[in-house]
């Protein structure tokens, strides 16, 4: 058991160095949906932008922004703002990711919200 685990640790470190490739560019958000509804915000002022050395921006409704790092472990994105102080690391699951399409599931107040995004670089 313990020479299975050996063997799936590198494996699974490549798999989300995979994912943080494909993450790495800007994504604009085509849809956010809470509780199976739509969220009544135009979808083109939400987007991310990921870098390859581990950084990211975010930006939202009413010129909120966030700016930190990121890293990801499994099927989970963490991220670091480091623009606000009081700012803890929060994670967020990947649903599913290709080359141009980012899906993302979040909790928000105890409220699913699912964010589907579209790579623009």
């Amino acid at each position: 058991m313990k020479g299975l685990s050996l063997i799936m640790l590198p494996l699974l470190l490549v798999a989300c160095n995979m994912q943080e490739k494909k993450l790495v560019g800007k994504w604009q958000a085509t849809s956010l949906v809470e509780d199976g509804m739509p969220i009544p915000v135009p979808p083109s002022e939400v987007g991310f932008e990921f870098s390859p050395k581990g950084f990211y921006n975010f930006r939202s409704t009413l010129n909120y922004k966030e700016a930190g790092t990121f890293y990801v472990s499994g099927s989970l994105l963490y991220t670091l703002d480091t623009l606000n102080k009081a700012s803890t690391e929060k994670s967020v699951q990947i649903i599913d990711l290709t080359k141009d399409s980012l899906f993302i599931r979040m909790n928000d107040e105890g409220k699913e919200r699912i964010v589907k995004l579209g790579k623009l670089q």
